[in-house]
């Protein structure tokens, strides 16, 4: 007999402490905390050494997770692909997605999405903070670097080109910089990562030569979308993307023309660096819930035709 108690100590274990398991499990901690008891009294073991600030696996429950943690797993798989084969895909999805990125390039895809499987709830969650997917409970990720874990999958999604920009005003006042040098004589606007709170470095690039320059300047912000408002106003120079760029330009009625010789002007592009590759990333079980990979696959089809335009940059970072 399988004791029913086996599924709430491996959500543990996946999650790292009770609080989390519960909520993963949608049940109080008390609960989790008196399954793993009633587990353990049944298998007449101790499965964790407790502590007030840490939880760690004894050597029986190690011996216990590594015997039956993948069979449970498969098995669960097993149920849920018998189950969407009978059933239409449902139920709620979760997607942490970069803020500026989600809202200018998924956003936009997702109203034929949720025509065409009205049964599929998306929850989607916009931040650019690098967060743990399995441990946040989410079913599908989006950014542009990943923690190294082999509980997810990530594939390539979306080339992003980083590009500088300034205002037209801005450059008819302080003029315009002909190498990277010059950068350190005008304003850069920075941007703070959400993740490390570092300001992050402008990584440029002079003849196939990486070049890292730190943007100096009297105004930092932790949000694309600010640094390029702020380069719209003529705060200083702003490292973006095309896609956010040209979103800018359309809701201040510029034409994508403009971005050369009106609204914005581009800022050393023969310096531009290489583009940057988003990933979406999902956890690497064997089995993926219908509306996952549905989503998935959606995604991957219907952002095929703006790869070569866009996009956003510095999503997300370690």
């Amino acid at each position: 007999m399988i004791p029913n108690q086996l599924q709430t100590f491996l959500a543990v274990v996946k999650n790292g402490n009770f609080s989390s398991a519960a909520r993963r499990l949608g049940i109080s901690s008390a609960a989790v905390s008196k399954s793993v008891a009633q587990l353990e009294k049944s298998l007449e073991v101790r499965l964790f050494h407790r502590t007030t600030h840490s939880l760690t696996l004894t050597e029986d429950g190690l011996d216990l997770h590594r015997r039956t943690g993948h069979l449970v797993e498969q098995l669960e798989d097993q149920i849920r692909l018998s189950s969407d084969r009978k059933r239409t895909p449902h139920g709620t999805l979760k997607v942490n997605l970069p803020d500026s990125f989600g809202r200018m390039v998924v956003l936009p895809l997702l109203p034929a999405f949720m025509e065409k499987y009205p049964d599929i709830q998306l929850d989607l969650r916009f931040d650019d903070r690098l967060g743990d997917l399995v441990k946040e409970g989410a079913d599908v990720g989006i950014g542009v670097m990943l923690n190294p874990d082999s509980r997810v999958i990530a594939r390539e999604f979306y080339k992003i080109q980083p590009i500088l920009v300034a205002s037209k005003a801005y450059i008819e006042r302080h003029g315009l910089p002909q190498t990277p040098e010059e950068l350190s004589q005008h304003n850069c606007v920075a941007l703070r990562s959400p993740t490390t709170g570092r300001i992050k470095p402008w990584n440029l690039k002079d003849n196939g030569e990486h070049i890292q320059f730190e943007p100096k300047g009297n105004l930092i912000v932790n949000n694309l979308a600010a640094s390029m408002k702020a380069a719209e106003m003529g705060l200083g120079i702003s490292l973006a993307g095309v896609r956010i760029a040209q979103s800018l330009l359309e809701d201040n009625g510029c034409s994508a023309q403009l971005l050369h010789e009106g609204c914005f002007k581009r800022v050393l592009q023969q310096y531009e660096p290489d583009p940057i590759q988003a990933l979406i990333y999902y956890s690497s079980r064997h089995y993926l819930p219908a509306k996952t990979r549905l989503f998935i696959d959606y995604l991957m089809e219907h952002a095929n035709d703006e790869r070569t335009l866009d996009l956003d940059v510095l999503a997300q970072e370690v």
